[in-house]
């Protein structure tokens, strides 16, 4: 209180001085907000409920993929280097190591395609790791091959804390266990959630503003607009009467396998739950039908769109300057688009009409979850959740401050008020059963139509709805019996 009255007799002073009554009030608010601010708890402050453990120097083994950088990256560094988001990685697991007397070992890498030598250990008795932090999906297949352990009864993971997806946990789990779950332990969790980047000088030059964020805060940010927008922005530059990916000017553009983010931006579940917490088929909707065919419209009856396998076309003329808005991981502002010549910013995926409440997303196709395996005794789980949830906690206070505050909020985007829109887009992250357990099933149904093998919603799932319920009916099979051992 001694602080605040200080400055508030400078405050006071300097409106006397000025000769402004509205000073004074615009100050004292400003001091009660001071006040108010200094009573709450920063993000910093959140307590991890975690005892004080003590655990003789013991290796802490994280089991990993080998195929981008960013999966050891994001759970380890050896050594300082000066990068801010790296430096935050480094300095979250030396707090960690001192708390608790533990050394995080150099990760153990393997090939992405799947979690063979996991799966392989578990089959033999072989504790090999703590944790295995892998792609969402493999996991959920070593999950429902028993291999892994319920972290719901785990001990220590704080799944209501803000440092985990709750959305998507709660999605993933089964019969209330988790044996498979997402939260900010590493770096793909930040970098992958999309969102959609827009040239704000395109946008001025063919409006006369650039001002999105009001459109988003005011809940108007639809795929119309996005529409209305994209087909201003589409112009054939070169004048050869066609629309040439390397030279001409285009309005939207992605990666095919981006599209399946519409199916949760656009709040389409795949399945539901039934009374005991299990799923069942909930996606043939006429939601769905609206969904199918106004993506299928926007990618094929327009020249503005630009879409191929890796996204790279529409990528490259966004950098260049030639494309209004592109759909990408959050990770491309601080790599694919950071040396742009013209100003960016950062918008959630739009909705799919104003009737819709939030925004949503998902994160890329190749984002990472986490997993224990089921061979630890009671005192290894124990050792396994506790530091999975002293990563992900101090991850949270540490390395998100790094990437959204430092990082993607100042060093890589172009304006301060991207900085809400990343707050949107990271909020808005979901998620559904299906993705991980369906196979590769209807949760890509729109993958599958932007690539061109799908025409039309209701014979597709005519088609495929036998296999579909299948294998999610097969996958609860297996859960139900391993909660039967």
């Amino acid at each position: 209180m001694k602080k605040i009255s200080f400055l508030m007799a400078l405050l006071m002073l300097a409106a006397s001085l000025a000769g402004c009554s509205d000073t004074v009030a615009e100050m004292e608010s400003l001091t009660a907000d001071t006040a108010a601010a200094e009573t709450e708890p920063a993000e910093t402050e959140i307590p991890d409920d975690l005892p004080d453990m003590d655990y003789g120097g013991a290796d802490y083994r994280i089991y990993t993929r080998q195929c981008c950088a960013s999966h050891a990256d994001g759970v380890y560094m050896p050594e300082q280097t000066g990068d801010v988001v790296s430096d935050a990685v480094y300095d979250r697991n030396l707090d960690i190591e001192e708390r608790f007397n533990i050394k995080f070992s150099e990760p153990f890498l393997a090939p992405d395609a799947e979690a063979t030598d996991l799966n392989n250990a578990v089959q033999a008795g072989d504790d090999m790791c703590e944790v295995a932090i892998w792609h969402y999906k493999h996991l959920g297949d070593s999950a429902a091959a028993g291999y892994l352990a319920d972290m719901s009864t785990a001990g220590y993971i704080g799944f209501e804390k803000p440092w985990w997806y709750q959305k998507v946990n709660d999605a993933y789990s089964i019969g209330g266990r988790a044996y498979v779950i997402v939260g900010m332990y590493d770096l793909d969790n930040y970098y992958d959630n999309v969102c959609v980047y827009f040239n704000k000088d395109l946008l001025i030059d063919l409006t006369g503003d650039d001002d999105l964020y009001s459109v988003v805060k005011e809940g108007k940010w639809t795929i119309d607009k996005v529409k209305e927008l994209g087909s201003l922005a589409a112009s054939d530059l070169d004048g050869d009467g066609t629309m040439d990916f390397a030279r001409d000017q285009f309005g939207y553009g992605q990666a095919f396998g981006y599209s399946f983010v519409y199916q949760f931006a656009w709040d389409q579940p795949i399945t539901s739950r039934d009374s005991d917490g299990y799923p069942v088929d909930a996606i043939n909707t006429e939601r769905m039908v609206t969904i199918f065919d106004t993506l299928k419209s926007f990618f094929f009856d327009s020249d503005y769109v630009v879409m191929d396998e890796t996204g790279t076309p529409g990528g490259t003329a966004f950098k260049e300057g030639r494309e209004l808005f592109q759909m990408d991981s959050l990770k491309a502002s601080s790599t694919g688009y950071r040396d742009m010549e013209q100003d960016f910013g950062i918008l959630p995926v739009a909705k799919l009409d104003e009737s819709q409440t939030e925004y949503y997303t998902h994160a890329t196709a190749h984002t990472s979850a986490v997993g224990i395996p089921i061979v630890k005794t009671e005192e290894g789980l124990q050792y396994a959740s506790l530091i999975l949830e002293a990563m992900a906690a101090e991850g949270y206070k540490q390395i998100r401050p790094a990437v959204y505050d430092v990082a993607l909020k100042s060093k890589y985007t172009r304006d301060e008020a991207s900085y809400e829109m990343i707050d949107i887009v990271v909020q808005g992250r979901t998620a559904d059963f299906a993705e991980i357990y369906d196979k590769w099933g209807f949760t890509y149904t729109l993958d599958h139509m932007a690539r061109g093998n799908v025409k039309e919603w209701a014979s597709y799932y005519a088609s495929q709805t036998k296999t579909q319920n299948k294998n999610i009916d097969d996958v609860v099979k297996l859960f139900k019996e391993l909660e039967n051992k």
